[in-house]
């Protein structure tokens, strides 16, 4: 008599991870991209002092950027990758393990070789690309594993508000850490320390993911973004017309970050603390502006014209400041509101444009040519302060360097005119009607 087969062992079944432990996690996570975003900024108020110490030269200042650009290239072509086969939470300590020893090496390698400290610095601006941009990535699939539905757009809100909040220190560093800013290396020394923060809190998010993993039905993970190439013939051409905009405006923003504190001081006269103070308007605008932009798109619509009128904010205010003495404040105010307004709605329309199965392709792709222009701006820029002799004894060197940005924001005006005129047309996807 044959025995009977085996009942079948009925699956665990798991409770959903409790709502506390959900936003604990993304609270690691967010504390975490402070300390990436804060690393990444503190270079730039520290631009007046190694152009004093070592005679770095504006090309050179530029070129620590195009070192960050040239490894977030390298990541968008194998990152996702490295992703999805080691999981998020191995991935979130390693790269934040590497992006907190380049920014080690950036505080120490120009003290160690003061005849190229540029060379060294890049090294560590390498290794700050590489860990920065892919432990980007993969932070951006957190808040679409943990939450749903109506909380998703908070979580966002959250998580970029905490990041930009590192940005706004960092720009506001000379002001809030004075003593240290007597010299190049104490205020990098900081960043270093704050790096090692951004791996402390990237372990802890680790762990909270590891834990939840054994305990709670928690969702998998979606894709990250990848650069498949069959997909780049495939896209319509108001994708294009949203490429052109996001590349011509971050191209602008970015470097004029880089060039930000010097550009203040050489031809406005105004103190370090000053020039930081004004800088960090653009994080601050953003870190309260894009939650309250993107709610209102939601509700209204008009993203092809939002983006209009974002991009045309961002092609006066480099001429007023070349050109005229008005106050400094109003200018970054215009600067900071589209930088509020146009990323708001840049990135999430990309949604319309695109099928889901290839918005992956779609967004790293974005960020590629973003980044291409980022580096060649920051180096072009570099190279004509240099060539015109700007400093703060001949302040109209740096006239051609705000020229340079005011015509490539008003080609991005240019592209975003294009998108809202193909919205307008029997062939638009919908980007100027409200949220259903």
């Amino acid at each position: 008599m044959s025995a009977l087969p085996d009942a079948p062992i009925a699956a665990e079944v798991r409770p959903p991870p409790p709502a506390g432990y959900r936003w604990l996690v993304l609270g690691a996570c967010s504390l975490a991209m402070f300390g990436c975003y804060y690393t990444f900024d503190a270079l730039y108020p520290v631009a007046p002092l190694l152009e004093k110490t070592f005679g770095v030269t504006g090309e050179q200042l530029g070129l620590l950027d195009t070192s960050y650009n040239v490894a977030a290239l390298l990541t968008l072509i194998a990152g996702g990758v490295l992703i999805d086969r080691m999981g998020m939470a191995t991935s979130a300590i390693l790269f934040a393990a590497v992006g907190a020893v380049g920014t080690l090496l950036i505080a120490v390698l120009p003290a160690l070789f003061p005849a190229t400290p540029w060379a060294g610095m890049m090294v560590g601006r390498f290794l700050l690309g590489i860990g920065s941009e892919l432990f980007i990535v993969a932070s951006t699939t957190v808040v679409g594993r943990w939450f749903k539905g109506k909380e998703i757009s908070f979580a966002m809100a959250i998580q970029l508000l905490v990041a930009r909040g590192g940005s706004w220190l960092a720009d506001q560093s000379p002001d809030l850490f004075k003593p240290l800013f007597a010299g190049w290396q104490p205020p990098l020394l900081l960043a270093a320390a704050l790096g090692l923060a951004w791996l402390v809190f990237a372990i802890v998010y680790a762990v909270l993911e590891r834990t939840a993993a054994s305990r709670y039905a928690v969702a998998g993970a979606g894709a990250t973004d990848k650069l498949v190439l069959k997909d780049l013939v495939r896209f319509d051409l108001g994708y294009w017309w949203v490429v052109g905009l996001c590349v011509a405006f971050y191209a602008s923003i970015f470097p004029f970050r880089t060039f930000a504190n010097l550009f203040f001081i050489d031809a406005h006269g105004v103190s370090p603390e000053r020039a930081g103070e004004l800088k960090s308007l653009l994080p601050l605008f953003s870190m309260i502006g894009m939650p309250i932009f993107g709610f209102i798109v939601d509700k209204v619509g008009r993203r092809a014209l939002f983006m209009l009128v974002g991009s045309a904010l961002l092609v006066p205010p480099f001429l007023l400041m070349a050109y005229t003495r008005l106050p400094l404040e109003l200018s970054m105010g215009m600067l900071g509101l589209a930088f509020a307004l146009v990323p708001a709605v840049l990135w999430p329309a990309v949604t319309y444009l695109v099928p889901e199965q290839r918005l992956g392709s779609a967004y790293a792709l974005m960020t590629f040519c973003q980044q291409i222009a980022w580096a060649g701006m920051a180096w072009g820029m570099g190279a004509v302060k240099d060539a015109a002799h700007a400093s703060a004894a001949h302040p109209a060197g740096w006239t051609p360097v705000m020229w340079m940005l005011a015509v490539l924001s008003t080609l991005g005006f240019v592209f975003s005119f294009l998108l809202w005129r193909s919205e307008r047309g029997p062939g638009g996807h919908g980007l100027e009607a409200a949220k259903t």
